[in-house]
């Protein structure tokens, strides 16, 4: 070879040297440890979707997503501090593009795309970590790595079947995950030459071998209980897209019989600072249109298992205070879900689970044309509503083309839990017009596109049964009939006493009535009624307490709920609705009334159910619930702790009856709960009325319950159903002009209303809520 061929190559191999040493190294959708997203609750999403190490710069790529299955909050911020860090060492941020810095942004849209531009790093680093400067709650996202360096380890990771695309398996530090059950590990060996692996796993009195090939660009064979396969590797935090395209468009339906769903699960690697001890599963019961929650205990770890009853596939909102997870769950199916706090990560395992990852990655969204306020022109606003409709079905469509393997029943789903809600916006419209009635043209529209296109099972979506009270309640007559006890006379069985008093009443009506109508001015009856009213007075009172008597009050409850079972039955007509919903809502209204007022129904009513409902779920929901309350009703309970108000008699100021009420207490810190019969919340707080009691049992306190427009029996039913009930317990049901008074004095303007006075029976002037025991049992220690 002569010395110019020669020449030649060394200068080839010498640019060529030099052209590696200036090449770019890139990683694509690179794979990361642990992140930190602000409050930890993820509520903004930072992906790194591409790095560049050059020889003078190291560039970063992130996308921001909004997770919009969470409620409004989509501001953030990046600082100019921001920096990479390898070691102890820093490489400080020089620009960034897509956004300014230091200053909070909105990603508008739910997406927005920057880079970072940083002083370069080492071109043969295998890890780094980017930090959001050193600010408290700033973003951290580290083990930022390419998927070729990630793809060699075996802790943890986690596998897919290349052929389903489904998550199968995870290798964790503390166990492994398989068939939706956590297994122990017997034996762990990994060849730290070769990357192969192979584990005994245990589950109970279950035992199974995993053997694990060697890494083959992210994939790796595998042998699990004898079995041969080969798995591709998780890197990304949610479960990227299926391979395939499932054109199902069906949802589980059991035709409204109660099964189960049974969901194993890990919360992991919880900040400590949420002292999270458990994870809550919740839904709309469609017959009885409660909120249903289910708790899953927590172990150590963050582990759980829980079978939750349902009635049918339904829309969940998981852990709505902390995790914010909403889905939808079918019955009869078994799901492993994993939320990682430290990785980001959250995915379904499981038979049928794609619908549940495919949510996990496109989270269900919230409409972005809200309630229609009053002075708001109805046809425009229904126009909005078409048109914000056809924009999020528009905004699917194009998601599906760029992804093209999402399934058919995930385009559905997101499509519908979309015009559910704004169907359910629409209903709403009826309070906020004249006489609450839609206008006619609101009133087609709802039907053109919400009722008539109902779908079974209703319970898919929250919403939907919101629409259908709205829709069947805005079809009523909303008649009112005033109740006349002259009418009902021969309903109940009467004392001698009670028989002569109405007989007397009823004597009295029939001359005042018609002079009453024969008045020619409102100055004229009321002339007549005040010297009919002084002239029977005594007759008057006799009267009033026996309309506050048990047996009337149930008699009057019971004879508005035959109205509005009619009524409701009407609209029903009128509306050829299908059978399901005419069951739904007619038990519902019984429901409803034994669940408001807290006692039984007749047996009249119940067989008027029987007569009207076929669906047996129905049946079961309203007898099960009169059941309990006949039971309570039929309760012996310590009445000592309800105290007359005889001695109050002649008392008309609020803080003259405080004074009187509270005297025989003093030396005691007296904590007084203002509430009511009628007061969902209320009744929820004092169902945990003996924790309390327990919790503050350190602390010398007097339980002063006051209620608010509270019948005798339902008041007493309460205090039954959740044990309200001891020697520091007094309860008062007083007249209402004296309550009342007592309102007034002491400002109350929603109920429950807390207020606590000293050992000399002073006012403190401190806002407490009896609900939060960890609070007030602080509060009551610095009073000591």
């Amino acid at each position: 070879m002569n010395k110019k061929i020669l020449f030649t190559i060394m200068l080839v191999l010498v640019a060529c040297m030099v052209q590696a040493k200036d090449k770019t190294i890139v990683w694509n959708n690179p794979a990361t440890e642990s992140g930190v997203y602000g409050d930890g609750f993820f509520r903004i999403v930072l992906d790194v979707t591409k790095v560049e190490l050059k020889k003078d710069e190291t560039v970063v790529y992130i996308t921001a997503l909004k997770r919009s299955d969470y409620p409004d909050h989509n501001w953030f911020q990046f600082v100019s501090d921001t920096y990479l860090k390898v070691g102890d060492t820093r490489y400080a941020l020089v620009s960034a593009d897509g956004l300014e810095l230091n200053k909070h942004i909105n990603t508008k849209d739910g997406k927005l795309d920057m880079v970072f531009h940083f002083k370069p790093l080492p071109q043969n680093i295998k890890s780094f970590d980017f930090i959001e400067g050193d600010i408290e709650g700033a973003f951290q996202i580290k083990g930022i790595k390419s998927v070729e360096e990630r793809w060699k380890q075996i802790f943890p990771s986690y596998w897919r079947d290349e052929k389903t695309g489904d998550w199968a398996i995870a290798f964790m530090d503390e166990c492994a995950v398989y068939q939706c059950k956590f297994w122990d590990y017997k034996q762990r060996n990994v060849n730290p030459k070769t990357g192969e692996a192979d584990f005994i796993l245990t589950n109970g009195n279950q035992e199974i071998k995993v053997i694990v090939g060697k890494d083959q660009k992210g994939r790796r064979a595998m042998q699990i209980d004898g079995k041969s396969v080969v798995y591709q590797m998780i890197t990304s935090r949610f479960l990227s897209d299926y391979p395939n395209k499932d054109t199902r468009t069906d949802f589980v339906n059991t035709g409204y019989k109660t099964d189960t769903i049974t969901v194993v699960g890990w919360i992991k690697d919880i900040p400590q600072w949420m002292n999270m001890k458990t994870f809550d599963f919740s839904y709309h019961n469609i017959i009885t249109d409660d909120q249903e929650s289910v708790y899953a205990d927590l172990d150590a770890l963050g582990r759980f298992t829980v079978k939750i009853p349902i009635l049918n596939s339904s829309e969940f909102f998981c852990d709505w205070n902390q995790c914010f997870v909403r889905t939808m769950l079918e019955p009869g199916k078994t799901y492993f879900m994993l939320y990682d706090f430290k990785e980001g990560r959250r995915m379904f395992m499981g038979d049928d689970c794609r619908l549940q990852n495919e949510l996990f990655k496109y989270p269900l969204g919230w409409p972005s044309v809200h309630y229609f306020e009053r002075g708001t022109d109805p046809d425009r606003y229904i126009a909005s509503v078409d048109s914000a409709l056809i924009a999020n079905n528009a905004k699917i469509d194009q998601l599906c083309k760029e992804h093209p393997t999402l399934s058919t029943r995930f385009e559905k789903y997101k499509k519908d839990n979309m015009r559910w809600q704004y169907a359910n916006y629409v209903g709403q419209m009826q309070f906020y017009c004249p006489g609450f009635k839609m206008p006619e043209n609101a009133k087609c529209y709802a039907k053109e596109q919400f009722w008539a296109k109902l779908e079974h099972p209703y319970t898919l979506h929250r919403d939907t049964r919101t629409f259908i009270r709205y829709f069947i309640d805005e079809a009523k007559g909303r008649k009112s009939m005033p109740f006349n006890i002259c009418d009902h006379i021969d309903e109940i069985e009467w004392t001698d006493d009670e028989a002569a008093t109405l007989s007397q009443y009823k004597k009295w009506m029939a001359d005042y009535e018609p002079r009453i109508q024969a008045a020619a001015t409102p100055e004229e009856k009321r002339r007549i009624w005040q010297a009919d009213s002084a002239k029977n007075a005594d007759l008057l009172n006799k009267m009033d307490k026996l309309y506050n008597s048990p047996k009337v009050n149930k008699l009057i409850s019971e004879y508005f709920l035959g109205l509005e079972l009619q009524d409701t039955k009407n609209a029903l007509d009128s509306l050829n609705s299908d059978p399901l919903i005419f069951d739904i809502m007619i038990s519902q209204e019984m429901y409803n009334r034994i669940d408001h007022q807290r006692t039984s129904l007749s047996q009249r009513y119940l067989d008027s159910l029987r007569a009207w409902v076929s669906t047996p779920i129905c049946i079961e929901s309203v007898e099960n619930l009169n059941n309990r309350y006949i039971a309570i009703e039929n309760r012996d309970f310590d009445k000592l702790v309800l105290k007359s108000s005889d001695n109050l008699q002649g008392i008309s100021e609020g803080k003259a009856l405080l004074d009187k009420i509270i005297e025989p207490y003093r030396g005691k810190f007296v904590l007084l709960d203002i509430w009511g019969t009628w007061c969902g919340p209320c009744k929820a707080a004092l169902s945990h009325s003996t924790e309390e009691y327990s919790r503050l049992s350190d602390f010398d306190i007097e339980y002063l319950y006051l209620a608010n427009n509270s019948p005798q029996d339902s008041w007493e039913n309460v205090i039954k159903e959740y044990n309200v009930s001891g020697d520091n317990v007094a309860h008062y049901n007083l007249p209402d002009d004296q309550q009342a008074a007592i309102e007034r004095y002491l400002d109350v303007h929603s109920w429950p209303t807390y207020k606590l006075f000293d050992r000399d029976g002073n006012l403190l002037n401190i806002d407490i809520d009896a609900r939060n025991l960890n609070e007030l049992e602080k509060l009551l220690k610095k009073l000591e």
